[in-house]
């Protein structure tokens, strides 16, 4: 009998105290929400990815030879250990004209294994010769549809004068038109191209295309690459360690053939380019050998023919060895940008619900303690009656438990289900083209995160309790005794105390009066501003980095890409063009980085990295002064010249790779050539990442010839006349690309979602921490002070005079609040910046003045909405009752 009353007790407090139980839930379910919530969306990102690479086939590993692959290749890895497929594929870096452009395409066949299928959306895969899909990208571009045409041509941009690779596209595939006959996704690329990955990366769009193996124009010419499935990794998350080590094993069983297959493929190649060379030589000896014994012309064209013979041989031996290069998937672009968006929203998902617990935490403790106050005769009864304090306390904890329970629910709901529809299906999907996101569900980190606020807030409340529980009945049943009055510092101080008026005397005395509820209030105002300085700081310096670019590190206004064989013709134009104030011929093309001696699994994280980069060759003796602003991210100008025996790398790729002045990085470039150089200097750059070296530093690590192929264009008058000029000189058939500056800056600003939402979702969540702390503290404030407010009233004092009286404490606390709440926020954005690490992104914090303006008006806003909510409760106070005495 005795505990079913005492348990209706604990329930009737809940709805006795129903405005400290909703603070106490939400505060809980907002915590919840974020620690489930954006870790499940984290999964759910990186589950999409899964299922797609999944129903692609896609490679668990990618080989690529300087030489090709013939099919004793594809025969020996097959019988490798861990291998499941091995498919060669052909493919081809083409042009083909969209609206008047001539833009670049790449041609890769489907091959007969099922490895590395595109995605299809639409249509059919080809079947015959003259059949082609493409991506709905290029769909966009042309203005085409399933079962028009195209036409494309061999691209020799990519390929110098004195070089050739198995990638040359010259007669690789059937002429004529393709029909489109799908629409596709390409595993290796599924960034959105109008989303803002894509326009942070700045790189030229290449559009990938899909042909039958029918379309070869010599069904032996030799595999441009090779892809491979590991056994058993389909069952596995393909970021998974169980994953990754089943690769690992693979990759390492590959290397003990690699040697081996290299020299065979070397031989082959070598030998049958001999054959061709010893072809001509062999039809020249016969007929030398037909002639008479004795003929001295016999003599010396025998020797000529030695000679012819020896020189062939001397050829061929110069010729380049077969080198592969083994990726895993941490080589596609798009994987590695999936995991680091996933791992940034994880770390997010981790340090908000921290910031929520240590809140929840004060908003428990202050409650809890209140009504402990409150109930201080009752459990006086209780403590008489028998009742022991386990007993007594139950009610507490039951309070606080079902607080709890009941937002962890609510918090799980809007987690897993609520915030992965909004990021997911309406952000996330503006970034890249998955078809699907699953929707996982963690029941470990569900019921992990809701127990994690039970056991804290719950032993919140059983410290609060237990002083009160520790005191005999008879003391507790009278009322506590109230706290003496003090001498505060401010008195002491006579030429401000004298001056201050009768309300602002009592408003200092309470301050000091009550240090930790004024403290409490502090500490709430304090964490709402600075989540809302950190936010708007978030949002400023997102929208400033590209003009910042622009201004201060790349201050060109056009960057055209051309041809090799018309660089020439264009340069002449530009020339003679009134529009241009001055060019900066050089070659652009693009590299993958890795750390130099890479170790592999059992390297730290840094060695394992890879990203690709695009790679500017500038001429010997040119500038770049008005261009390119080659600086330190102190503003210490790096001079090119200085830099002939290493290269210049930017600060997100240096970051990534854990690369500082001296280091040594590997580079490969898009003809398979690969090199260690040394890092000659680190510059600041806020979008994409660049490498930047000399022409003397280019044939030094490539031995490769300069082979200018663009420009850095600076052009006369605004920007709108900048844009006008590129998309003329885009018009042009001698220009593969062009990017105009203005538009890409107008542009980015635009397509900055995930930031704005990101955004939204602070200001949101400060909001609510706001509003409940100080609503809860403001309660609190009232009911300790009732019998002291109902003296004031009872004195004269009108309504408005009553709640300047409570309301100016509130203001003043939260000014102090707001102070500091402001540098707060700008410590809180650094770190959230240093966590975020976006692909291609160097953000720098940069708050403007408007982010603390904005920061500090909403927090004051919602004080005083508080303050208008809790002046209705100032209103109600029963003078009578507040007054009576307890005795």
């Amino acid at each position: 009998m005795k505990k079913t009353a005492l348990r209706k007790d604990a329930w009737r407090a809940i709805a006795g105290n129903g405005k400290r139980f909703v603070a106490m839930l939400v505060i809980v379910a907002v915590g919840v929400m974020m620690l489930g919530g954006l870790n499940t969306i984290a999964r759910d990102i990186r589950g999409g990815l899964d299922e797609f690479f999944d129903a692609t086939s896609m490679h668990d590993i990618s080989i690529i030879s300087t030489l090709g692959f013939d099919d004793d290749d594809i025969d020996a890895l097959q019988q490798v250990d861990g291998v499941a497929k091995v498919a060669g594929e052909h493919s081809a870096s083409v042009t083909t004209a969209i609206d008047g452009k001539q833009s670049s395409a790449t041609i890769t066949t489907l091959n007969n294994e099922g490895v590395e299928q595109p995605y299809l959306k639409d249509g059919r895969l080809p079947k015959s010769t003259h059949e082609i899909a493409v991506t709905e990208q290029y769909l966009n571009d042309s203005g085409k549809s399933l079962g028009d045409t195209l036409i494309f041509q061999p691209d020799d941009s990519l390929t110098s004068a004195a070089s050739t690779s198995a990638n040359d596209a010259t007669g690789m595939f059937s002429d004529g038109n393709y029909t489109i006959v799908g629409t596709v996704i390409d595993p290796n690329d599924i960034v959105n191209p109008t989303g803002p990955l894509a326009l942070v990366s700045g790189a030229k769009t290449v559009y990938p295309m899909f042909v039958a193996e029918d379309a070869l124009n010599d069904a032996d010419a030799p595999y441009a690459s090779v892809v491979i499935t590991v056994a058993g990794a389909k069952a596995l998350n393909t970021y998974d360690d169980d994953y990754l080590n089943a690769v690992d094993d693979a990759v390492a069983n590959i290397e003990a053939i690699q040697a081996a297959r290299e020299q065979a493929r070397t031989d082959t190649v070598h030998q049958a380019a001999l054959d061709k060379a010893m072809a001509s030589i062999d039809a020249q000896k016969a007929k030398v050998d037909a002639l008479p014994d004795g003929l001295p012309a016999k003599a010396a064209a025998e020797q000529k023919i030695a000679e012819a013979e020896a020189q062939a041989k001397s050829t061929v031996d110069a010729m380049p060895k077969a080198t592969w290069i083994i990726r895993d998937r941490s080589a596609v672009t798009s994987y590695e940008d999936v995991k680091t968006q996933t791992e940034m929203i994880a770390r997010l998902g981790t340090m908000f619900p921290v910031l929520f617990l240590i809140i929840a935490l004060l908003v428990s403790l202050t409650a809890i303690t209140r009504m402990v106050e409150e109930d201080r005769g009752l459990i006086g009864t209780y403590k008489a009656l028998g009742y022991t304090r386990h007993e007594i306390m139950l009610k507490y904890l039951v309070y606080s438990g079902a607080a709890c329970l009941f937002g962890g629910l609510l918090g799980d709901v809007l987690g897993m289900v609520g915030l992965p529809f909004m990021f997911t299906r309406k952000i996330i999907t503006n970034m890249y083209v998955l078809p699907n996101y699953p929707l996982l569900v963690d029941w470990r980190l569900a019921l992990g995160g809701v127990l994690l606020f039970v056991v804290i807030i719950t032993g919140a409340a059983m410290v609060a309790c237990a002083g009160s529980l520790r005191l005999e009945p008879a003391e507790l049943m009278r009322p506590k005794a109230p706290k003496a009055g003090k001498t505060i510092v401010l008195q002491r101080i006579g030429f401000i105390w004298n001056h201050l008026s009768f309300l602002g005397k009592v408003t200092a005395r309470n301050l000091f009066r009550y240090k930790s509820r004024a403290l409490m209030v502090i500490i709430g105002v304090l964490g709402c501003t600075a989540l809302m300085t950190a936010g708007f700081g978030m949002g400023s310096s997102a929208l400033t980095l590209m003009p910042r670019q622009h201004s201060e590190i790349a201050p060109y206004d056009v960057l055209a890409v051309t041809s090799a064989a018309d660089h020439d013709k264009a340069q002449s134009a530009l020339d003679d063009d009134s529009e241009v104030k001055s060019t900066l011929p050089l070659q652009l093309g693009s590299v993958t980085l890795a750390p130099a001696q890479h170790s592999g699994k059992d390297s730290d994280a840094a060695d394992d990295a890879k990203l690709t980069a695009q790679l500017m060759v500038i001429p010997d003796g040119k500038s770049t002064d008005g261009y390119i602003n080659l600086q330190t991210s102190d503003g210490s100008p790096i001079e090119l010249e200085y830099a002939d025996d290493g290269i210049i790398v930017t600060a997100n790729a240096a970051r990534k790779l854990a690369l500082a002045s001296g280091s040594s990085v590997n580079l490969t470039d898009q003809m398979a050539n690969t090199a260690d150089a040394t890092v000659h200097e680190v510059a600041q750059y806020y979008t994409g990442n660049l490498v930047v070296m000399s022409q003397s530093t280019y044939k030094q690590i490539f031995d490769e010839d300069y082979a200018p192929n663009a420009y850095l264009i600076n052009v006369r008058g605004d920007a709108n006349a900048q844009i006008a000029f590129a998309n003329d000189l885009a018009e042009q058939s001698e220009y593969l690309s062009v990017t105009s500056s203005a538009k890409q800056e107008r542009d980015f600003s635009k397509s900055f979602q995930l930031f704005f939402v990101m955004i939204g979702f602070i200001v949101i969540m400060a909001a609510i921490l706001a509003v409940v702390v100080l609503y809860t503290l403001a309660s609190t404030n009232i009911s300790e002070r009732e019998r002291e407010l109902a003296t004031i009233k009872v004195l004269g004092f009108r309504k408005r005079e009553v709640h300047g009286y409570v309301n100016k404490e509130m203001l003043l606390l939260s000014a102090i609040g707001i102070a500091i709440g402001m540098p707060c926020g700008r410590a809180l954005l650094g770190f959230l910046v240093s966590k975020l690490d976006l692909p291609g992104m160097n953000i720098v914090p940069n708050v403007l003045w408007f982010c603390y303006a904005g920061a500090a008006a909403l927090a004051l806003a919602f004080t005083l909405l508080v303050s208008l909510a809790t002046n209705r409760s100032l209103d109600r106070i029963d003078m009578v009752g507040a007054l009576k005495s307890p005795e």
